[in-house]
């Protein structure tokens, strides 16, 4: 896979971090507020100074208007786990570029807002079974063997998302924010069991569905041969308008499917396609939806 994120890119994202609900207990001091008491990077509120405080937490603003001293205090943040799956089966091949392509651009822009808010990043490719991937690690090295992962790895396969995720569960034993990435096509793409299972194990599921422009209006017309690239089926069909209207419904009917679906089950969804670009995406899309912030 060509390579598709710079340093230009990531500068461009350094406004950006993740928003979590709750409140959640890890293992360093990252960004997500926790409920024990320590020092982050949260502010919670003052208190008087006494002696053998640290005068770097000292409001020396608030000294100079009232002439006392008060001491910052902070809410203890941990970080959090962050688990992407991302959807590498033969239907993400389609298109220019693919769906694979802008998958792992925007699995390696999530991956660095989680990493630079000081999370445990992990990523878990799949199509009917769960790829090799990374456990979740903290710190930039772990951004380099991730750019790594996305870069060689090549689309193929069916699309089993509930087997993928099943064994994604016997990997990790820690619940996080679990990020599917997926086009959500094909008969195996449907993860109702493999999120409920998510859910119960309480991780904060997010769904994001990136679909190819052709997915959504193909422009086929006349007898045209039709490749299934998951089961190598071919079909002959002559496309014309009442075809495409057909299709079109479909699709209609698919997206809402899954929107209804995460919507039952409290699960946020964005859907985009791949000639949306990736920061437009991220800044507007995901940051509005409550992702990002």
């Amino acid at each position: 896979m060509p390579t598709f994120i710079d340093e230009a890119f990531l500068q461009r994202l350094s406004y950006l971090r993740f928003i979590v609900k709750g409140r959640r207990k890890g293992h360093l001091a990252g960004l997500h507020a926790s409920p024990r008491a320590g020092v982050s990077l949260e502010f919670a509120d003052y208190r008087a100074y006494v002696p053998g405080d640290d005068f770097r937490y000292i409001d020396w603003n608030v000294f100079g208007r009232l002439d006392r001293l008060l001491v910052k205090t902070y809410v203890h943040e941990a970080d959090l786990p962050i688990y992407l799956l991302i959807d590498f089966s033969a239907s993400m091949q389609i298109g220019i570029p693919s769906k694979a392509h802008y998958a792992a651009h925007l699995a390696a822009a999530l991956a660095y807002l989680g990493l630079r808010g000081l999370d445990r990043v992990g990523l878990f490719p799949f199509s009917d079974e769960l790829i090799p991937g990374l456990p979740a690690r903290h710190g930039m090295g772990q951004m380099g063997k991730i750019l790594r992962l996305l870069r060689d790895i090549e689309p193929g396969g069916r699309t089993s998302l509930d087997q993928a995720i099943l064994e994604f569960l016997s990997q990790t034993r820690e619940s996080g924010l679990t990020v599917v990435v997926s086009d959500f096509l094909g008969a195996g793409a449907e993860p109702a069991d493999g999120l409920a299972r998510l859910r119960h194990r309480g991780d904060e599921v997010i769904l994001l569905q990136i679909l190819d422009p052709e997915d959504v209006t193909p422009h086929a017309a006349g007898t045209t041969r039709l490749v299934d690239v998951e089961s190598s089926e071919r079909v002959t069909l002559t496309i014309g308008q009442r075809t495409l209207d057909e299709y079109a419904k479909r699709v209609r009917r698919n997206r809402e499917r899954l929107k209804a679906f995460s919507f039952e089950r409290g699960i946020p969804y964005f859907q985009t396609t791949t000639d949306v670009p990736i920061e437009r995406f991220l800044h507007e899309d995901l940051r509005n939806g409550g992702l990002l912030r």
